[in-house]
């Protein structure tokens, strides 16, 4: 499969811990290679009211304290509605991360001089990157009215390193009508599309699937992949009043599963879910460079 490199935006940080899941010891001191990950489509910055406050959105992401995060509907110079911001870049440099941004849409710019307009994914890590690629994916395009489905990017793969083992992370967004179709043959590409991926090697996937984990239209997802939280996790949208579960984590055969939960915001129409794994063979050390303060992996406490 062809891989493509990124520009890494900002720097490896620890940032503190306030809500639950509990803060974790260092990641590299650890016997058993852990990695959390979090699920969050942030409604492009905006809360439940629908008012702009990217940096609440930062403050929800730093206080569940993942290693990589998903997030769906992420304007980089938009429009309006974020104040024509890159929210890719201005998140990564708040919290520190590295950050892959898979546009959706790429427009060209509302007035002569400015940046390209983009809406997309974007995937955020603390863990070293790899190699990340933006997969294509059918989609009802908002943007070019169409009456069937068109192929269009935007379904991210970002490979990270988990203490020597490369995890590959998938960030999926699926088409948000009542009628399922379009959610039934995204379904069959994303198993097509991890099935290219080497035998043996781990995945995750996190998405926004605009369905129940059980809507018949995502069971070819559950041929290769389990739902962290059996099929039983807690709805997540609308934030406010949480009816409905949107958003999942699932993984492939051979990660551990030690937890998951949803987190409660209000800084977005839905909630975040975030999952702690166990990734790679049980009681493996750690590679030689996380030992020891000075390694290149280890957590600094600011």
């Amino acid at each position: 499969m062809p891989r493509l490199t990124i520009a890494l935006l900002g720097v490896l940080l620890v940032l503190p811990q306030e809500t639950p899941p509990p803060k974790r010891t260092d990641r590299c001191a650890e016997p058993i290679p852990h990695v959390r990950v979090m699920q969050y489509n942030i409604h492009s910055g905006r809360d439940w009211r629908g008012r702009l406050d990217l940096e609440r959105t930062a403050s929800v992401i730093e206080r569940a304290d993942a290693d990589v995060v998903a997030l769906q509907e992420v304007d980089v110079h938009w429009s309006e509605r974020s104040a024509w911001r890159d929210q890719v870049r201005v998140l990564a440099s708040a919290l520190g991360s590295r950050a892959f941004f898979a546009p959706v849409y790429s427009l060209p710019p509302n007035r002569e001089g400015a940046p390209e307009r983009r809406f997309g994914l974007a995937v955020l890590s603390e863990r070293p990157v790899i190699a990340t690629i933006n997969h294509p994916m059918s989609r009802l395009s908002t943007q070019h009215p169409s009456e069937s489905p068109v192929t269009l990017p935007g379904f991210p793969e970002v490979v990270v390193d988990v203490a020597g083992t490369p995890l590959h992370v998938y960030a999926a967004h699926l088409d948000h009508r009542k009628e399922p179709g379009t959610r039934r043959i995204q379904a069959r590409e994303i198993v097509a599309t991890l099935a290219r991926d080497p035998p043996g090697h781990p995945q995750v996937l996190l998405g926004d699937l605009n369905a129940a984990s059980r809507a018949p239209e995502l069971a070819p997802l559950w041929t290769r992949l389990r739902d962290v939280a059996g099929h039983r996790g807690a709805a997540t949208y609308p934030a406010r009043h949480p009816a409905v579960r949107l958003d999942h984590i699932a993984v492939s055969a051979g990660i551990g599963v030690n937890g998951s939960g949803v987190v409660s915001s209000t800084a977005s129409d839905h909630l975040p879910v975030t999952a702690d794994l166990t990734v790679g063979p049980t009681g493996r050390t750690p590679p030689a460079r996380c030992a020891g303060a000075g390694g290149t992996a280890a957590k600094q406490r600011g």
